[in-house]
């Protein structure tokens, strides 16, 4: 088993950035930084640090809780994050040391 990161990056799915969705910019940082693996969930509701609800209706799902998560090593998640926030991206992140590997 490998040690590093599990990190998951958590924005409404509609939050953009400079023009682009910041799921799709977060998406292509890692794999310029080479990461090839990467868990997308689309979440029914989430509460927002200002208190704000983010959730998908019936006719709109634009606003629904969007959660992007990688297991890398320590330097990639570590260079990840710097590049999310060198970018200026808002969005919130959740880092936690796990142990990883491929089985059978």
């Amino acid at each position: 088993m490998e040690k590093g990161y599990e990190i998951i990056f958590i924005t409404p799915e509609n939050r953009r950035h400079h023009n682009r969705r910041v799921c799709d910019l977060i998406t292509d940082m890692a794999r310029k930084r080479g990461i090839t693996r990467m868990t997308k969930r689309v979440d029914r509701e989430g509460l927002g640090a200002g208190g704000h609800l983010h959730s998908a209706h019936f006719f709109e799902l634009a606003d629904q809780p969007v959660e992007i998560m990688f297991v890398v090593d320590t330097a990639t998640g570590d260079r990840l994050i710097e590049d999310v926030r060198q970018a200026g991206i808002h969005v919130f992140c959740i880092r936690k040391e796990v142990e990883y590997g491929e089985l059978g």
